[in-house]
């Protein structure tokens, strides 16, 4: 029965997350800035340690919702370059 209880809840916490930041402007904005101050499409290049700890946690965290979401590559860059212009409009 608790095993139950754990899956409902974890099923009920992914559908929040896809209601946040799928179905609300203000969701896919924050998604957005996630993407690039975590920078997830950026290179790492040569940094320090403890920078490059932080920015791998930061992109595992939004990877994480990335995948939640269910979103592909081209989801993704559909996303940012439509926030980029400026098109908050909800599906």
């Amino acid at each position: 029965m608790a095993n139950e209880d754990q899956v409902r809840q974890q099923q009920e916490a992914l559908q929040c997350y896809r209601n946040i930041f799928l179905h609300t402007p203000d969701g896919r904005t924050v998604l957005n800035d996630l993407i690039k101050t975590s920078g997830l499409f950026q290179i790492n290049g040569v940094r320090e340690n403890d920078e490059l700890q932080h920015r791998t946690g930061s992109q595992d965290m939004v990877r994480r919702i990335i995948s939640i979401l269910g979103l592909d590559e081209e989801q993704i860059l559909s996303m940012t370059l439509n926030l980029e212009e400026g098109d908050y409009d909800d599906d």
